[in-house]
């Protein structure tokens, strides 16, 4: 097992000489075996090894019997360990949350605090049998390529070194090295978790059918986790090729393979904290193609108009109007808007779109929303537009044309949010003074 956890940790580079590593010890064998394979490894890693265990408090006595062993074992083997002990049940119904999935999130809480306290890594002791019954998990709720990869062998500062182990090979190890560890009671009720059921009575029958079912499925999940990769990195680019200004080409998005374009959709779905689930996917495919809009989760939209696919949140503000004043700050729409005079030697070519004379303002300027009257000079051109008709000919999508504040004297826009500064209100030879505005994100 030692040397399959030297290839594992090499091979996906999971740590490295010097390393400090808390390893997650429940006091199962799986985990009393991981810190007793780090304990050997310590020395020729020069490895710097620490303990964390969480007490939820579920099991009753066997939750405080779990706890006192790992503090036992700790002891023993000379190794530092930190204990949490959070009352789950409790927790889990003021969250809201199941209790697995409390449980789950104090654990990670609790490590995270740890790792960046003690400057480590976590080491988890997920073997290649949890990896199998993830996968089966996986396919039997529905899943994707990705979920197909099942577990990680690591995710920010979390590592599984136990990964390419097989379950019977821990117990090998457990015995081999005379280990003693604590069983959770649980872990045979197969009406606690579905998990329990592929692994008592979906696993065996598959083993049954091929010898080398570990063997094969290794080399599966490997290629899989490939292939997952690089779909991963064309995706990446073909949204990156598609990025324009508002959002994203919906002609450049469909010329991508039909994979692509589903992993693509995916990565856009969670940089928008969505789920990347099928059905959000396929409706973000429909709008690509016939344009429109679409409700996803978390009261966000997503619009493909004009060509181009986009994301919309509602927006509950009512500002509306305020005089303008020097210098002023003003938060709403999920921006701050900041407005402060500067002079002829801090005036720079790189943000003279933001400039507005100080020689045009009036008791009369104000900063406000948008207004159907509003007009528009731009920049170089003899002409006056209507400043909504300019924004659509622009393709500024509707919901940031409502808004985008302008800087105007009656229906004179001097300065508009993404335009910029208008022939109205522009520097002139010789203006000492201007006003800068800055928009930036809150």
């Amino acid at each position: 097992m030692i040397k399959k956890i030297r290839k594992t940790v090499s091979g996906h580079r999971l740590i490295k000489s010097g390393d400090s590593i808390i390893v997650a010890l429940s006091g199962g064998a799986d985990s009393v075996s991981l810190l007793h394979a780090l304990l050997e490894l310590k020395g020729e890693m020069s490895l710097k090894i620490y303990a964390a265990h969480v007490n939820h408090n579920i099991r009753g006595d066997e939750a405080f019997r779990d706890e006192s062993f790992v503090r036992s074992i700790c002891a023993n083997w000379d190794v530092e360990l930190f204990i949490k002990s959070v009352d789950i049940p409790k927790l889990s119904k003021e969250r809201g949350e199941s209790e697995e999935l409390c449980a789950r999130n104090i654990r990670y809480e609790f490590f995270s605090e740890l790792s960046e306290r003690l400057s480590a890594k976590i080491a988890t002791a997920h073997t290649l049998s949890d990896s199998e019954e993830t996968m089966l998990y996986n396919i039997s709720r529905g899943t994707s390529l990705h979920g197909l990869c099942s577990i990680p062998y690591k995710r920010g500062n979390i590592i599984r070194p136990l990964l390419d182990v097989t379950r019977e090979e821990v117990e090998e190890y457990i015995r081999n090295n005379n280990l003693f560890y604590v069983e959770d009671s649980t872990n045979f009720d197969e009406n606690i978790c579905k998990r329990n059921k592929i692994r008592k009575s979906v696993i065996p029958p598959l083993k049954s059918l091929n010898d080398g079912f570990h063997e094969n499925f290794s080399r599966l999940r490997t290629q899989l986790i490939e292939t997952d990769s690089f779909m991963l990195d064309m995706a990446k680019s073909a949204l990156k090729k598609a990025e324009c200004r508002y959002g994203y080409d919906c002609e450049k998005l469909l010329a991508n393979h039909k994979a692509v374009l589903s992993y693509g959709l995916s990565i856009l779905l969670s940089s928008w904290g969505i789920s990347p689930q099928q059905k959000y996917i396929e409706l973000l495919r429909g709008i690509l193609k016939n344009g429109g809009a679409v409700p996803l989760a978390k009261g966000k939209t997503a619009i493909a108009k004009q060509g181009v696919l986009r994301l919309a949140e509602g927006y509950c503000e009512d500002f509306t109007e305020a005089q303008l004043e020097i210098p002023m700050e003003i938060t709403c729409f999920g921006k701050k808007y900041l407005v402060k005079e500067i002079n002829s030697k801090e005036i720079n070519k790189k943000f003279s779109d933001s400039l507005i004379s100080c020689d045009r303002i009036t008791l009369e300027t104000v900063i406000r929303v948008r207004k159907p009257s509003d007009t528009f000079a731009p920049l170089g051109r003899k002409v006056n537009k209507n400043l909504r008709k300019l924004q659509n000919e622009m393709r500024i999508p509707a919901e940031i044309r409502d808004t985008s504040l302008v800087i105007a004297e009656g229906s004179k826009v001097l300065w508009a949010e993404n335009l910029g500064v208008s022939e109205d209100g522009k520097l002139l030879k010789g203006d000492e003074r201007a006003l800068l505005i800055e928009v930036k994100n809150v």
